[in-house]
């Protein structure tokens, strides 16, 4: 009886599924009703952001890919706290506006932000590294001609590794709303909830990446062509911080409606 009880405590491996089509479609529905309050908690890390590339784009000009990925940290730190802010407002309906005054719930509040923040760095740190080391891995066999054995195993082993890692992408949500991580670590094990992902990732951002195309381009073009000026490059920076919001809230909101459907059905 007592090994029956366990087992129908945990949930089953393959009921980790959830409508990708549906997780895309009502993030795009969420964020068309309430753009007003998430244009305004975003505009924050959106003008960092823009700031700080300004300033690693014209201040750091000889700068290397880790230094500037350090300086970018403090912008990466902001979008957490607004995966925080939109979190809380998709799953527990919370506006900052009308917090309540209770101690108790401020100060776990303030916990599960600082796990949301530091859980978000470290999934873009571990995400970066990895695929620093497959632009690495790509360049070494590249120098060897292509026939590099152990540069294209270390190749495939780390795209394996940043698929198997994008569960972790999770996190920061799970943190957000005080959610124990080791019930969904549990349920995701395997390959095919990361698929799932991916999936719902490239459902998601398509609509964005035309966008994107759309705005990029003239400063990309004029780059490619040899003319990228300071004005090109700062126009660049400009158009890509609104985009790079953008693109943070539709996946941070799919994310959050795709576990919403998993682990909502404990």
């Amino acid at each position: 009886m007592a090994a029956q009880g366990k087992s129908a405590r945990i949930p089953a491996m393959n009921d980790a599924r959830f409508g990708i089509f549906e997780a895309a479609k009502n993030a795009y529905v969420f964020i068309g009703r309430e753009w007003l309050a998430l244009l305004k908690a975003g505009l924050i890390p959106m003008g960092v952001q823009a700031a700080l590339s300004f300033f690693i784009e014209f201040g750091l000009e000889k700068a290397s890919l880790l230094e500037g990925y350090l300086w970018s940290l403090p912008a990466a730190a902001l979008f957490g706290w607004f995966a925080f802010i939109q979190t809380r407002l998709l799953l527990l309906g919370e506006r900052v506006e009308t917090l309540p005054k209770d101690t108790t719930f401020l100060l776990m509040r303030d916990r599960a932000m600082k796990a949301c923040v530091i859980s978000s760095l470290l999934f873009n740190m571990g995400i970066s590294a990895a695929l620093a080391a497959l632009v690495a891995s790509g360049e070494w066999a590249q120098q060897a001609g292509g026939k590099s054995l152990p540069a294209t195993v270390a190749s495939l082993f780390l795209i394996g590794a940043v698929f198997w890692g994008m569960r972790f992408s999770a996190l920061p949500i799970l943190a957000a709303v005080h959610y124990p991580f080791q019930p969904y670590i549990r349920r995701v094990r395997g390959m095919m909830f990361s698929l799932r992902l991916f999936g719902l990732g490239v459902i998601s951002l398509f609509p964005v990446a035309i966008l994107f195309q759309i705005f990029t381009t003239p400063f990309v073009a004029a780059a490619t062509a040899g003319q990228a000026t300071d004005a090109a490059r700062a126009g660049l920076i400009i158009v890509t911080a609104p985009l790079s919001l953008l693109i943070a809230m539709v996946l941070n909101a799919a994310l959050a409606f795709a576990l919403k459907e998993v682990l909502g059905k404990d």
